[in-house]
């Protein structure tokens, strides 16, 4: 996806996030995002805060169903990362 269209999807829509390595967790409506290497960070309004990080490659699965889940494993240790669209 272009950063255009992903831009027309996001914006005015609210993210939920929540990272279960670390605990962190966000909610806000995304008003500013900007490409950052491999993802997208998305921010209440721009120069506002650290943001959420999408992976690009995750966004049409986010877009589509409104939510996306990702497991992974460090050192035999399971946690789950998150992201959640909202109108």
């Amino acid at each position: 996806m272009l950063i255009k269209e992903i831009k027309q999807a996001l914006i005015g829509k609210t993210i939920s996030y929540f990272d279960g390595w670390n605990g962190s967790c966000d909610y806000f409506k995304i008003g500013y995002l900007k490409k950052d290497g491999t993802s997208v960070r998305v921010f209440p309004e721009k120069g506002k805060g650290w943001g959420v990080f999408i992976p690009i490659r995750i966004i049409p699965t986010l877009i589509e169903k409104g939510r996306y889940k990702e497991s992974n494993e460090v050192e035999r240790c399971s946690y789950e990362k998150t992201w959640t669209l909202c109108q």
